[in-house]
């Protein structure tokens, strides 16, 4: 029975994170860094937040299914893409719901409403 129960976890982790995508746009920084671990990249909700001199590395966007996925989702999407490129933190710009017509789109026709997520890529001084 657990092995059932940790396969059904495991199809269900591999949906959701095939219903996020996630891009990323270079800013220029001063050179490339090597990959780290997604757990390693801190999240700030504000520039003020930062404690120490950064280096913006990438402007990193999500989107994903609002129906199958929410915040953390997102978040943890571009922690994952940001890692990928060596930054250590993201500010989280802004993150958007659909809207009710978006929602009311959804119910009369086969659309399939987004929920977007924008964040800088930074890498901490240390």
């Amino acid at each position: 029975m657990k092995i059932r129960a940790a396969l059904l976890s495991l199809i269900a982790a591999i949906l959701l994170a095939a219903c996020t995508t996630t891009s990323a746009v270079l800013l220029g920084g001063s050179g490339t860094y090597p990959e780290l671990n997604p757990a390693e990249v801190r999240v700030f909700l504000r520039e003020r937040d930062v404690p120490a001199e950064y280096e913006r590395i990438a402007l990193v966007t999500a989107k994903s299914d609002a129906g199958w996925t929410d915040e953390t989702d997102l978040i943890r999407a571009m922690r994952k893409r940001a890692a990928k490129l060596g930054a250590n933190a993201i500010i989280i710009g802004d993150i958007s719901d659909p809207t009710t017509l978006e929602r009311v789109a959804e119910v009369l026709t086969d659309y399939e409403p987004q929920r977007r997520g924008r964040a800088v890529a930074i890498r901490l001084a240390e």
